[in-house]
């Protein structure tokens, strides 16, 4: 009974010892592929954060005919990069440019790259595409931008404490652990990562806070416009197509009226911010000083009414 019962509990240590080791290799490499995964996603996580922080820039300078700035992609791979070499970006960290280590898994601090073209394949919005003048008219820096990030990242603390002389496993745990590359989008090619993420820039429109303010009404060089952009765009249109013509003119002539410069450019522009009404004088229908944009809501034109409070450009939504 005793030889009987020593050879139970041999063979019982023998099964928790192989046990064991199964077991402890699949927590390690447990713990170790769940913070790859995770430090994948902030790889990637870099690379979006460039092309978003991107779109936030001043992209382009109507006045100056500036389109697509290349600083707006350069300054944003800086800032990607700045945020992100710590492997957290909700702030400027401070990085030193140290390895990230965790409970098993090691990484490189992340590079990100931006190019300020779009990738192989995309097509472009060509301002010559719809005339030389346009094409004259804009200077486009560049349509789009192309991001990736990358990172190294490898296994630390996976020794050799279950690879004998003998060769127990058939694979070497090291292998598992060895150095390899992370990219944000697609697979490494060796230590490169050839795919991008890609987006076009600019609207070639106007946007932003200066390009939304209001202009009072100007007659050449009156009154400042606040938004420059709108109001130089507004007359060049109108230079383009001849100015006021002569038409006026010549109505004036046939009737022995005084004429008029009817090349001369006013415009007035006024938003929500200001109720849709720009105060002239008392120079218009019924004697009254406001002239009030679309849709025209005068008391001796009750055809014309219609309120437009809260509503865009003062139709009902």
């Amino acid at each position: 009974m005793r030889s009987r019962s020593r050879a139970a509990r041999g063979q019982s240590l023998v099964e928790t010892a192989l046990g064991l080791m199964v077991f402890v290799t699949i927590l390690v490499f447990g713990i170790y592929f769940a913070e790859v995964g995770a430090l994948t996603l902030k790889v990637q996580e870099a690379a979006n954060f460039a092309l978003w922080d991107a779109t936030g820039r001043v992209l382009h300078d109507p006045e100056a005919g500036q389109w697509g700035r290349r600083g707006a992609v350069a300054g944003a791979e800086a800032e990607a990069a700045a945020r992100y070499v710590d492997f957290d970006g909700r702030e400027r960290m401070g990085g030193t440019g140290m390895p990230i280590q965790q409970a098993i898994a090691r990484a490189l601090p992340i590079q990100v790259r931006c190019d300020a073209e779009l990738p192989a394949g995309v097509p472009g919005l060509a301002p010559g595409a719809a005339g030389p003048a346009l094409a004259a008219a804009m200077d486009v820096g560049t349509q789009g931008m192309a991001c990736t990030a990358s990172s190294r990242l490898r296994a630390m603390r996976v020794g050799r404490f279950m690879e004998g002389a003998d060769g127990f496993f058939q694979v070497s745990h090291r292998r598992a652990a060895a150095a390899f590359t992370v990219c944000a989008a697609g697979r490494a090619s060796g230590d490169t990562c050839p795919g991008r993420f890609g987006l076009l820039l600019d609207d070639w429109g106007l946007s932003g806070v200066e390009e939304g303010r209001a202009c009072p009404l100007s007659i050449d060089s009156g009154a400042p416009c606040a938004n420059r952009d709108y109001s130089l765009w507004t007359e060049r249109i109108f230079r383009a197509n001849g100015g006021g013509g002569g038409a006026g003119s010549a109505l004036a002539a046939v009737v022995g009226a005084a004429s008029v410069n009817e090349d001369q450019f006013f415009m007035s522009f006024r938003g929500e911010e200001d109720d849709y009404e720009e105060n002239i004088g008392p120079t218009h229908a019924g004697g009254q000083s406001r002239w009030e944009v679309t849709p025209f809501n005068a008391p001796n034109s009750p055809s014309y009414a219609a309120p437009r409070s809260n509503h865009f450009l003062g139709v009902p939504r």
